[in-house]
């Protein structure tokens, strides 16, 4: 690492951006925007009355694609939020097209540096002469991103940190940012039905908070030691060292740590690492941020996830966490349960209370589709699941996104695009990676402790028992009067009648005994199991009973 220079400080550059450039900055963003949104309005209106076909298809195809590499080459271009704006949509399955996700994917937040001219001044405003903090200061870059890049240095006692530094005007050009993206917001409400049937303007309140977050360095500074709180007990995780001495609101100095990148695969396998274990380890990392937790890390694109020699995960820059609340954290365990035991009806109701199915939707289509996608990828029991392809079951999903009227909302849209990158990351390591199975142990478990415990989930067994034991008569006597109002018809054979009225009531008296039996003995081994004998054998002998009195009158017939 080259020494620190001490040439004569340079003039510390204009806080703010000039009125003139503020106002072509927004012109450009918002005729950016308004363009494209103009060009496929109109391409809308134009094809309206045209039949759906191959070649409307492939034209609507092409269109997407063009604009959206004019999007990306545009926003490389500005730099400053549009690149933000960019990643964020490259998650919103429900707000765009897949030609316009494809390419907005490979948008890439890594823009050419600022001059060590216009940075050092900062630098020695926020904490004085350099030599007075800093034994060493290397003044190339190591990283250069649309709101700071990162610098390598090291403090008078030898630790080597890295130093990370808010580019110049960079707060004015995130407020003209922010501004352009209001005007465009409010266009899109006003005069296109998309604006009309997304909620754009959470969507743009929780975008511009987390960015505001995220350019108050102490702020990530907080993130950082409530995230290394969090993770403390899991032993294949780093979370670097913070220096506060040596931090402000737009300087952050923290341990420099080195390693892989998590998506060089190569590298990895040079270094003897297991591309699966380091896989797993992220999945298992996000399990519990998302499901346990609730606090979790937004931004786990590559470069911010790397490996050390021995297959840990050093995790870097905590600009964007998000908060995931007690009651939401619930839903989303509810949904998660609901997908592994094929529950579309449970589904559904989680994804209305996490506000995701909007007021127009056709709840009986849409839980159709549901129940469709999950007996596609239909495993009899929680164990079973390891045969899942989750990969091709959130590609269906995202297809349902597009076609059905759902939507993420605001406060989920981080979570949606770092789960993302985070299935991406996990498939590219290791493409038979069999999620699903890492996933089960941590369904099995939410089934019961979301259900108050072993007791709770015994009680709310016997509730579904009691539940469909009242409701078999009420549905007998729906069919037959079905049957008598001619709404439903029954072709049988007079000769064949009685015998098959006689199979038909042994079957279900068959049943009822089998749930009565299975039930009792389901909560009784549960109890047992976590050691609350008395109860136990008290629900084994009424399992018993279940079973004894089902034998008893097994052979009697209908009246």
């Amino acid at each position: 690492m080259p020494s620190m220079t001490h040439e004569k400080e340079g003039a510390l550059p204009a806080a703010q951006l000039s009125w003139t450039r503020v106002v072509h900055r927004i012109y450009r963003v918002v005729t950016l925007f308004v363009g494209i949104i103009l060009r496929i309005g109109w391409a809308a209106f134009w094809h309206r009355n045209r039949p759906d076909s191959p070649e409307k298809d492939a034209f609507f195809e092409q269109l997407y694609t063009r604009q959206a590499i004019k999007f990306r080459q545009t926003a490389e271009q500005l730099g400053g939020l549009v690149i933000k704006v960019g990643q964020f949509l490259s998650s919103r399955v429900d707000l765009l097209p897949k030609p316009f996700i494809d390419q907005l994917q490979a948008l890439q937040d890594n823009v050419k540096s600022a001059p060590w001219s216009q940075v050092r001044p900062i630098l020695e405003q926020e904490l004085g002469p350099l030599h007075e903090s800093f034994l060493i200061f290397d003044e190339k870059p190591l990283a250069a991103a649309s709101l700071g890049q990162v610098y390598r240095a090291a403090l008078h006692d030898g630790t080597e940190v890295a130093v990370k530094v808010q580019r110049p005007y960079i707060e004015s050009t995130v407020q003209a940012d922010l501004k352009a993206l209001s005007i465009v917001v409010n266009l899109a409400t006003r005069f296109t039905r998309f604006g009309q049937a997304f909620d754009l303007f959470t969507v743009l309140r929780e975008f511009r908070r987390v960015v505001t977050e995220e350019l108050n360095y102490q702020q990530e500074l907080a993130n950082t030691e409530l995230i290394r709180q969090d993770v403390r007990h899991l032993g294949y995780v780093i979370v670097p060292k913070t220096y506060p001495e040596y931090s402000t609101s737009r300087v952050l100095t923290m341990a420099f740590q080195d390693g892989i990148k998590i998506n060089q695969l190569e590298e990895l396998k040079q270094h003897h690492i297991n591309p699966t274990v380091v896989a797993e380890e992220a999945i298992h990392l996000y399990l519990h941020m998302v499901m346990e937790s609730g606090i979790f890390h937004a931004d786990p694109h590559p470069g911010n996830i790397l490996v050390t020699k021995d297959a840990k995960l050093i995790l870097l820059d905590y600009g964007m966490i998000g908060i995931i609340d007690q009651a939401s954290r619930k839903q989303i365990r509810r949904l998660f349960v609901a997908v592994s035991k094929r529950n579309a009806t449970e589904l559904q109701a989680s994804m209305e209370a996490l506000g995701m199915v909007r007021p127009d939707a056709d709840r009986a289509q849409l839980r159709r589709q549901i129940q469709y996608l999950l007996d596609r990828y239909y495993a009899e029991t929680l164990d079973e699941l390891k045969s899942l392809d989750l990969v091709a079951l959130l590609r269906d999903f995202e297809n349902l996104l597009r076609t059905q009227p759902i939507q993420v909302p605001g406060q989920f849209a981080f979570l949606g695009r770092a789960i993302a990158i985070l299935v991406g990351l996990a498939t590219g390591l290791d493409p038979d990676i069999n999620l699903v199975e890492l996933f089960a142990p941590y369904a099995k478990r939410f089934v019961t402790e979301d259900r108050g415990g072993t007791l709770g989930y015994a009680k709310h067994v016997v509730m579904d028992m009691t539940k469909t034991l009242v409701d078999l008569p009420e549905l007998s006597h729906r069919i037959l009067k079905q049957v008598e109002n001619g709404e439903l018809e029954a072709k049988v054979e007079w000769k064949q009648g009685t015998s098959q009225l006689h199979s038909l009531y042994r079957g279900i008296r068959g049943l009822i005994q089998s749930i009565y039996v299975v039930g009792f003995s389901l909560i009784a081994t549960l109890l047992l199991v976590h050691h609350h004998d008395v109860l136990s054998g008290g629900f084994y002998l009424l399992a018993f009973f279940a079973f004894l009195y089902g034998t008893l009158f097994h052979g009697r017939h209908l009246p």
